[in-house]
């Protein structure tokens, strides 16, 4: 096999990720935390994405459908009592096993958002996105007859992998549910070796649905009919398909033009005229693009060079909020610390909120917004 990166997730999608390296044979060739980063930084390869099991329910059912949609539609239903709701619910199947049941994960599809964006502000762009409890083996019976039970360590939670069984959760609650006399804790090389191997053949993968990168739209009765018309327009003499095409042209033309203006005129500062659509429109974007600090990466990118010069000032936190503004806690020596990096920030023309700052263990704590609009 190519070689394959395993990133494995914090327990929040903000938290450091990690990373294991695996070379063709399946032996770990690197290992690390996972910084942030652009894309062209890392070396392509085959990217799994292992996340917290705790944010995923996992159980396994028969769901008989014609397709595909269908079968997570029904999947869903099968567990709306089991579910807080299942309104925003993304529902990720696996195979059809030998006695007709499938393997069911559902999970927020905010919260798989999430984890996405994480991966991607790291540089990372998944091929495989599976909770970290489903990537743990499939166990078997020992030699008494007992059926196993696979367990590990991720962060502050408990993976559990058993027969038809997979959850994740605090590890008083897992002693209270696991046999511990058939559980097998797998750490260190007996880790990371399960998770080479399910790497290879995973249960799931929960880029299904909206989340598929290869999704395609179904062809539906208005694209064939569209089909029928483009077909009867090419059996006619090629001047006179010349002469429609050059007309039709020119009309979306026009049309496309007057959307243009139309979009860019609502850009614009109120009584400010369209002159020059595309060169207005950019000029917009780029001012829209430094007010707000260039998105989540480029939030960071500038707080850290901000922050690396000054040696009594260090990020404590740091969090992207849905708006597209990011809440960080700095820890500085002296109030004027924190003005200075406020100031800094601000001569870069990203606009910062200061919430406030309290005095915590003989250093300042402040809180700012980045982007704020």
């Amino acid at each position: 096999m190519n070689r394959i990166r395993i990133v494995i997730a914090g327990p929040a999608p903000e938290a450091e990720p990690t990373y294991l390296i695996l070379d063709e044979l399946g032996s770990v060739v690197g290992r690390g935390i996972l910084p942030i980063q652009n894309a062209e930084a890392l070396t392509p390869m085959h990217n799994v994405l292992v996340i917290p099991g705790a944010e995923v329910l996992v159980r396994w059912a028969m769901v008989k459908a014609g397709s595909e949609p269908q079968a997570r539609g029904a999947a869903l239903a099968l567990l709306e009592d089991q579910l807080t709701s299942v309104e925003g619910a993304h529902v990720a199947l696996g195979p059809v096993e030998a006695d007709g049941q499938r393997l069911i994960a559902v999970l927020s599809a905010a919260r798989m958002q999430a984890w996405l964006d994480s991966a991607s502000l790291h540089g990372v762009t998944p091929d495989l996105v599976i909770p970290d409890c489903l990537a743990l083996p499939t166990p078997g019976e020992d030699q008494e007859g007992l059926q196993q039970v696979f367990t590990a360590a991720f962060g502050p939670f408990t993976a559990v992998r058993g027969a038809r069984l997979a959850f994740t959760g605090e590890p008083d609650l897992v002693d209270t549910i696991v046999n511990q006399a058939a559980a097998q804790a797998l750490a260190g090389p007996a880790l990371e070796r399960a998770l080479a191997d399910t790497a290879s053949r995973p249960a799931v993968n929960l880029l299904q649905g909206a989340f598929d990168p290869h999704r395609r739209v179904p062809v539906g009765l208005r694209d064939l009919r569209r089909a029928a018309v483009l077909a009867a327009v090419l059996m006619l003499s090629p001047l006179a398909l010349w002469a429609a095409a050059g007309a039709a042209d020119h009309i979306r033309a026009r049309q496309a033009e007057a959307r243009a203006e139309a979009k860019v005129a609502a850009l614009l500062s109120p009584g400010e005229a369209v002159t020059d659509p595309a060169a207005q429109a950019q000029a917009r974007l780029d001012a829209l693009s430094l007010a707000s600090g260039g998105g989540a990466s480029g939030l960071a990118a500038r707080l850290f060079a901000a922050v690396e010069p000054m040696d009594q000032v260090q990020v404590e936190s740091l969090i992207v909020m849905p708006d597209g503004t990011a809440r960080a806690a700095l820890s500085h020596a002296t109030h004027s610390d924190g003005e200075s990096l406020v100031q800094t920030l601000q001569a870069q023309g990203l606009r910062v909120q200061v919430e406030g700052s309290r005095d915590e263990g003989g250093r300042v704590i402040s809180d700012i917004i980045l982007g704020v609009r």
